[in-house]
């Protein structure tokens, strides 16, 4: 019995790994570079396009970064549990987050502004991710890296499905990473 429940869960480990970079879709991924910048664009008239543009391309490619880095296997709940069972190091929702505002941050965009955000906080399934503004967090994009195991995911933050929340405590702490890292 042993045996077979060895053979299920290796098999579901196997059958559940995330391709590396090079094999997600160049068409798709330049789509959703265009699509992301867009939309970032459209925050407001004061969004520079070259920051938008920069924001959306490197957005995208850092969360495959993060995917690869991570070891990543889908569907993200079932990395969870490989986490939460130490065999894997990172790759909880709020870690994808915490890195990638890290990154937003260390790029010093002029235009642009970042929020750590969570929804159902406190509950079992809570959720973190980042939302990029020209002013405040309920009107800008969400970017979550989690959700789909390293393809970016952006939304306008009204049109989400989670009702985000600003966390800035967290926020205060991955900044006060930045600063120890500049040194």
């Amino acid at each position: 019995m042993n045996f077979i429940r060895y053979f299920i869960f290796t098999f579901l480990l196997a059958g559940c790994s995330l391709l590396p970079i090079e094999h997600y879709s160049k068409i798709k991924i330049d789509e959703n570079i265009k699509k992301l910048s867009i939309m970032l664009s459209h925050l407001d008239n004061r969004v520079d396009k070259k920051e938008a543009k920069d924001l959306a391309k490197s957005s995208i490619y850092y969360a495959l970064e993060l995917a690869k880095k991570y070891r990543v296997v889908s569907p993200p709940l079932w990395h969870n549990t490989l986490v939460n069972i130490g065999l894997r190091d990172r790759g909880l929702c709020y870690q994808w987050a915490e890195d990638m505002l890290l990154f937003f941050l260390k790029k010093r965009y002029r235009t642009l502004k970042f929020y750590f955000v969570g929804a159902d906080i406190g509950d079992y399934f809570e959720h973190n991710g980042v939302v990029v503004s020209f002013g405040d967090f309920r009107d800008g994009i969400i970017l979550d890296a989690w959700r789909n195991s390293g393809n970016l995911y952006f939304n306008y933050v009204k049109k989400d499905r989670y009702i985000w929340k600003n966390r800035e405590e967290i926020y205060k702490k991955v900044e006060y990473r930045l600063t120890i890292t500049d040194n």
